[in-house]
């Protein structure tokens, strides 16, 4: 577990009360990389594996993808692929080839070495909230995002037991100018967490001063040799890598840090409805992606991505919680294994514009089949609503919460000592009860303290309180308890000058 301090916690007393605080607001005891012992399941067979590889291949071929960028297509044709204008069709022996030496796992560094994960393999990840440009307070009330949302989902992950990454865009602060914004948010992440952090992409000066923040903190040579952020890059579906994520791309990859390539999928309108075709588009869309980052940099680390929604054929709003998606992350996570990449999905999003029973359908609807796929990092994690345009308060603290328990449930079965419960067994006998035995207390079933099992009539004088007033009572429980992680004041001091200088810069 890590340390956490307790000089500046609010409310700190000898005596009793220090007593009941150390109770109910206990210091987390943070969880490891999941490593998955459940699933993953795969749907195809290998004929069926070969026939998507194949239609994939063939869009590339064929139809080909553009690269709206023209240091991008100079780079591919370089290589050798068929450019005509900003079209690259790319024969599959050069694709293969490309990603052949993406590696198949990687390690993300934090601040503080206890909370680094691996990322790939049997290894599973939850990572914050992305870009939302509203929020649902600590009052219910919904409001455009703003800065200090995003100091506070930052606090909120680095207390939260589960979550291991904070990300970087937790919501888009909209009282802060756009060319100025990644400013405060790399730096908030990297001083307000010790876990591993995302990076910008707003734009190239944005990941160029992303890397250089890091380097205060890890050191230039750590940095130069080791992974400490992945960043978030999308195509624009059907076909399309625009200049702004390719800038990105090239300047995160000539670091040696990953990017999650990561098309965003609206099955039935920029996408094929089916999950066969959908899954074909994508696929070919984030290979495509990977294989450019390799003639960057070969061997650098790559994810390929996805973020599947459906699409309402009466509205066209935007749907979460369907199975086609569900199965379509089932195909993209056996895909995934068949090029041996890591691979990244969405999950815990839901069209629901308060945390009710639609919001628990559809957040463990995307969670359970992204996991079952045997994903390796997983966006959106907590907090969603409204088809991800807003992130509530109330629904991230009840999100982190279920995340305790998807971590436990895919961790499998432990080991148990049957020679101990075959002798309280023959302690009890028949009509018996299990309460109080050795066993029973050694195996404790998990329990979520924000769902209520009390009888109706304590409920009830109790307040009876709704899943969102538990959830924003639990939030502000979250925030009340926040115990800022210690860096070193020379770190904190070079921060601070980095982003005061670049803000001068960038106002000019």
């Amino acid at each position: 577990m890590t340390e956490v301090r307790t000089e500046g916690a609010r409310g700190v007393r000898g005596g009793r009360d220090a007593r009941v605080r150390a109770r109910t607001n206990p210091p987390p005891v943070y969880l490891p990389t999941l490593d998955r012992r459940v699933g993953p399941i795969d749907l195809l067979d290998e004929d069926a594996v070969e026939r998507i590889h194949d239609a994939a291949m063939t869009i590339l071929e064929t139809t080909g993808i553009e690269f709206r960028d023209a240091v991008a297509l100079a780079d591919w044709k370089r290589a050798g692929a068929d450019v005509q204008g900003s079209r690259v069709r790319i024969g599959r022996e050069m694709l293969m080839d490309l990603i052949s030496t993406v590696p198949s796992s990687y390690r993300m560094h934090a601040r503080n070495p206890r909370h680094t994960i691996d990322v790939g393999g049997r290894n599973s990840i939850f990572a914050n909230a992305y870009g939302a440009p509203f929020v649902y307070g600590l009052d219910g009330v919904r409001r455009p995002s703003q800065l200090s949302d995003a100091h506070n989902f930052f606090k909120m992950a680095q207390m939260s037991q589960a979550m291991h990454v904070p990300g970087i865009l937790p919501v888009e602060p909209q009282d802060i100018p756009v060319p100025q914004r990644h400013l405060d948010l790399v730096s908030s992440a990297l001083t307000l967490t010790d876990k591993p952090i995302m990076g910008s992409v707003q734009r190239q000066a944005a990941a160029r001063d992303t890397l250089d923040m890091v380097r205060i903190v890890f050191g230039e040579d750590f940095v130069d040799r080791n992974v400490v952020l992945t960043s978030l890059l999308n195509c624009n579906t059907p076909l399309v890598w625009d200049e702004t994520m390719l800038e990105s791309l090239r300047v995160y990859a000539g670091a040696n840090q990953p990017c999650l390539l990561t098309p965003f999928v609206l099955a039935g309108a920029s996408a094929p409805a089916s999950p066969l075709g959908g899954v074909t588009l994508l696929i070919a869309e984030s290979l495509a992606g990977i294989a450019y980052s390799q003639i960057v940099r070969r061997g650098c680390p790559m994810v390929m991505g996805v973020a599947i929604m459906g699409v309402s054929m009466k509205t066209g709003a935007p749907m979460m919680g369907s199975p086609e998606p569900g199965l379509m992350n089932l195909l993209v996570g056996q895909m995934a294994r068949h090029y041996k990449l890591p691979w990244r999905s969405c999950t815990m999003w839901t069209g629901s514009k308060s945390p009710d029973l639609q919001a628990g359908f559809d957040s463990a609807n995307t969670m359970w089949p992204v996991l079952l796929a045997g994903c390796n990092f997983i966006v959106h994690s907590a907090g969603f609503l409204e088809g991800a345009l807003a992130v509530s308060y109330s629904k991230w603290a009840h999100d982190a919460r279920q995340l305790e328990n998807y971590h436990r449930f895919f961790s499998g079965l432990h080991e148990e000592n049957l020679g101990a419960l075959l002798g309280d067994m023959a302690q009890i006998g028949p009509g018996g009860h299990f309460l109080g035995t050795d066993h029973t207390r050694e195996h404790p079933m998990q329990i979520n303290p924000l769902q209520n099992n009390d009888s109706f009539e304590q409920w009830f004088d109790e307040g009876a309180r709704t899943a969102d007033e538990i959830g924003r009572k639990e939030a502000a429980r979250v925030l009340d308890n926040y115990v800022r992680p210690p860096m070193p004041d020379d770190q904190v001091g070079a921060l601070a000058e980095f982003v005061a200088r670049k803000r001068i810069e960038y106002q000019g």
